[in-house]
């Protein structure tokens, strides 16, 4: 019997010939990827992918994609209203050299406009000063690890009037007494102060104890006060709840010159927030190492004057 042509069994399927092979047999084709133009991202979309980044990253790479990102990331002021630049926003521990940099190219993108700053160890001598056109608008000045800074940022940060928010913590081991006399008579509208060092080391009673707290009596409007392993002693403190009345938060963990007598502890519990001196520091939340209670080798100290712009102050020789 003859074996029927491929024909032939078509046409008994009932399918004509010239759909050999059937259609869904035929492999198809993908299309081809759209190619998008990322130079052509319309200016408000862009700046919301902006926005969502961290801003180590706007500094370090979308504005290097082309000439529309790089004068967005450059040119829009609302960027950098609130600057944030931490160390472990850095994907490249080896660039921290360039930290600095990044503060002061931040503070010039907000071109006056900026509100508040939080850097930790972005910030320093260079940057300070630039932040005086944003005078009438920054209320919030964090300075967490930025160990280029001194006691000279007085003159600039007296011109901070609107300051609701300053804390200078971990900036190296010396004392900012003048920046809190400027900060006490300049900024009448601060509520929110914390000084802390990484380490307590004793002093001996005629030694650097008490430097800050002339300024901190003058912020009369403070709510909420953080002195942490600061060489203030038992008078210091009471001078300081005489002077701001209005606090109602105190923490003063690792103060050790500071003896909690009943006078003290009675003065204190009105504060909804108390941290004594020997206190758990266990939801601390920056670096600290153990105490210096050794007082028989003082730190030597000089003075030192600053340039043309006068004034001096005693600084810690390490």
């Amino acid at each position: 019997m003859a074996t029927p042509s491929p024909s032939s069994s078509l046409l008994l399927e009932g399918r004509p010939p010239g759909l050999w092979p059937p259609p869904e047999w035929k492999k198809k084709t993908k299309p081809q990827a759209v190619t998008r133009d990322w130079a052509d991202l319309p200016r408000d979309a862009l700046l919301l992918v902006l926005e969502k980044l961290h801003q180590v990253d706007v500094l370090r790479g979308p504005e290097l994609v082309c000439r529309p990102w790089h004068l967005a990331a450059r040119d829009e002021p609302s960027l950098w209203r609130r600057i944030d630049l931490r160390l472990s926003h850095l994907p490249d521990p080896s660039s921290v050299w360039r930290f600095h940099e990044m503060g002061c190219a931040a503070v010039r993108r907000s071109r006056g406009s900026c509100e508040a700053v939080y850097s930790e160890g972005a910030i320093d001598e260079e940057a300070i000063p630039l932040l005086v056109e944003s005078a009438h608008l920054l209320k919030s000045l964090r300075l967490i690890n930025c160990i280029w800074i001194n006691d000279r940022i007085c003159y600039n940060i007296s011109h901070l009037v609107m300051l609701e928010e300053l804390e200078i913590s971990n900036c190296g081991v010396r004392k900012f007494s003048s920046t809190c006399f400027a900060v006490g008579y300049s900024c009448p509208h601060l509520k929110r102060f914390r000084l802390s060092s990484s380490c307590f080391i004793k002093r001996p009673v005629w030694g650097a104890v008490d430097c800050e707290v002339e300024g901190i009596t003058r912020m009369r409007g403070l709510r909420s006060l953080q002195l942490f392993a600061q060489t203030i002693s038992t008078t210091g403190l009471a001078a300081i709840l005489d002077s701001c009345v209005q606090l109602d938060s105190l923490d003063i963990r690792h103060c050790f010159h500071v003896e909690m007598g009943d006078e003290l502890m009675s003065r204190c519990s009105k504060f909804e927030i108390l941290r004594l001196p020997h206190d758990s520091t266990d939801d601390y939340d920056l670096e600290f190492s153990a105490p210096d209670m050794s007082t028989e080798s003082p730190r030597p100290r000089r003075m030192r004057n600053y340039g043309d712009e006068g004034g001096a102050f005693l600084e810690d020789v390490y």
